[in-house]
């Protein structure tokens, strides 16, 4: 089946909704990717750097804690200023940026951006170092808010001390002058609250220009996003490539049109985003979940939603994503509809998504055999739950849809094509 159809996205939106997803992990302190975005702008212009480095650092600033997946992980990076560990996340979101093409050139700066300015590796240009060095620079002036909660005079004068007091080790002489420059100025910590700060960043995303994407291109973003979430733990590992992988080939057994194809593939890919707001120790939990942490889990299907929507071209893949826990009955959620509001698209992704998550191990259960699994799955057809003409086409090719969706050799070939 040809790949021939165009999408047309701003990439400045796709990444304002990628920092919105990765700002959920801090879940108590969040809004983090765009105060780093905000604050090495401001920089950058202090620095009287171009507008297309500028545009580039706020991408930068953005996308810097891609490979941050954890709630623990992200703990530390805000409690300790110079966190031994902190280099695995670097390295983690040089190698994802390094699989999308579209991103492909910030790798670097990602991978370098909490190395000490004493220590960069003298490979890298004078541009790599000044720009990794800036994004570290501004990264731990918002750690250092985080530890403080609020920004008074008291406070924004002890960020300017600490940062001082590290100058021509952790970070660079000349940026260190920029930033007590910059932040003398109370404009400069107003913009670090939530409406003054998403006022200067959607000014920003609007002026983006749209760009016309092939599905391989947009597939490749969607499996950065789908990795980031299913990084956050080891029981989800491949979860949203498998329902992804499943949900197409599905779609295709039912003749449905290419662009249907593929938005399903797309919303399969992106589906559990909103899972990155749900705690490590609620999603890993080996017991039932009690009431309100059932309540956390249950909402990240909306959460999905909610920054998706954010990207104008992805509006009706966000629906679909967002509905894969509603069934027919109407007891799903988060929006408990009727069979009459759930579209056949998201039928679908409903059916492959806990197809794949009974054959994967799961921290309070071993994976379940293919019969197994279809055993349960058909239970919950005959309660009304699922879709029966979809659960018969899955029992009609049960092998290969288990093939498909603990698909190792796709997953492998997908993000690692050299090997």
């Amino acid at each position: 089946m040809g790949c021939d159809l165009q999408y047309t996205l701003n990439m400045r939106e796709v990444t304002y909704a990628l920092t919105e997803a990765l700002d959920f992990v801090g879940i108590d302190d969040t809004m983090h990717g765009k105060r780093v975005a905000y604050m090495a702008a401001e920089l950058s212009k202090n620095m009287s750097w171009s507008k297309n480095t500028t545009d580039d650092v706020m991408f930068i600033g953005m996308l810097h804690d891609c490979g941050v997946s954890s709630t623990d992980v992200h703990i530390h990076l805000v409690t300790e200023l110079d966190w031994e560990n902190s280099h695995i996340h670097s390295i983690r979101g040089e190698d994802l940026l390094k699989r999308t093409k579209i991103y492909q050139k910030f790798s670097t700066y990602v991978r370098y951006h909490h190395t000490h300015w004493n220590d960069l590796p003298n490979t890298l240009t004078k541009e790599q170092k000044e720009i990794s060095n800036l994004i570290y620079l501004v990264d731990r002036v918002d750690a250092l808010r985080a530890q403080l909660k609020t920004i008074d005079a008291n406070s924004a004068h002890n960020i300017q001390e600490t940062i001082k007091k590290h100058s021509n080790k952790m970070f660079s002489p000349e940026l260190v002058e920029s930033f007590i420059a910059i932040s003398q100025h109370d404009s400069f910590w107003f913009y670090l609250e939530g409406e003054s700060l998403n006022d200067y960043l959607i000014e920003w995303v609007e002026s983006g220009l749209e760009q016309e994407l092939s599905f391989a291109e947009v597939k490749e973003i969607a499996m950065m996003f789908a990795a980031i979430v299913d990084a956050k733990s080891e029981f989800t590992s491949e979860h949203s490539v498998g329902v992804a992988t499943l949900s197409r080939y599905l779609a295709e057994l039912f003749k449905l049109p290419q662009e249907a194809c593929e938005k399903i593939e797309l919303a399969g890919l992106l589906h559990d985003l909103g899972k990155l707001r749900v705690a490590d120790e609620i999603l890993n939990k080996s017991s039932k979940l009690n009431a309100n942490e059932k309540l956390i889990m249950n909402r990240h299907g909306f959460d999905s939603d909610m920054v998706l929507r954010h990207i104008k071209g992805f509006r009706e893949i966000a629906h679909i994503a967002s509905l894969h826990h509603e069934t027919l009955d109407a007891k799903g959620y988060p929006y408990n509809l009727t069979a009459s509001q759930i579209p056949f698209e998201a039928r679908i992704i409903a059916v492959a998504d806990i197809f794949q998550a009974l054959i994967q191990n799961r921290p309070y259960r071993s994976g379940l055999t293919t019969h197994e699994a279809y055993e349960i799955i058909f239970d919950m057809c005959k309660e009304g739950k699922l879709d029966l003409d979809i659960v018969t086409i899955l029992k009609d090719n049960l092998e290969v849809c288990y093939e498909k969706a603990n698909n190792a050799y796709y997953i492998n070939q997908e993000l690692h094509p050299e090997k």
